[in-house]
């Protein structure tokens, strides 16, 4: 397993991916993955199985709370077939470490409630529920906060 940094080349794939992850509504459109791509706080790591096959991908990035540095994960994709094969905790790892790295004190992230096993994913990973945000997908799907100090 590689994890590289996302290259320009990358979006259509990356794009396709997101769109068999989640459902229309909660996947994104094109201008938003390229937003998310693009700006300048945000970065996106690709983790490769073998040269040139994208496994999975993740997008994070930072923000200042009471001048504390924080970092947000923003997206998680895992290829169906690629799942259960530790792509998405060699992400989650990769991303922490480049957070540490900028001084970020905690992850953030937010998860869809009826998703069980991205949750239990979360945990495993030393996340804890902090919170809910009513309506946050769709307008009618509740999300959890989690976090995890870095």
């Amino acid at each position: 397993m590689m994890i590289r940094e996302a290259r320009a080349e990358d979006f259509a794939e990356l794009y396709a991916l997101d769109q068999a992850c989640f459902a229309p509504g909660i996947s994104w459109s094109k201008a938003e993955l390229g937003y998310f791509l693009k700006y300048p706080r945000n970065f996106a790591l690709v983790a490769e199985a073998e040269p040139g096959q994208i496994a999975g991908f993740a997008i994070a990035g930072t923000l200042r709370r009471s001048g504390v540095l924080l970092g947000r994960l923003i997206t998680i994709d895992i290829r169906r077939e690629m799942r259960r094969r530790r792509v998405g905790g060699a992400l989650l790892h990769a991303v922490e470490e480049r957070l540490r790295a900028a001084g970020a004190a905690a992850l953030l992230l937010e998860v869809a409630v009826d998703n069980e096993s991205a949750q239990a994913f979360y945990k495993r990973h030393g996340f804890a529920r902090m919170g809910r945000i009513r309506g946050y997908y769709l307008g009618r799907i509740d999300a959890l906060t989690m976090e995890k100090q870095l």
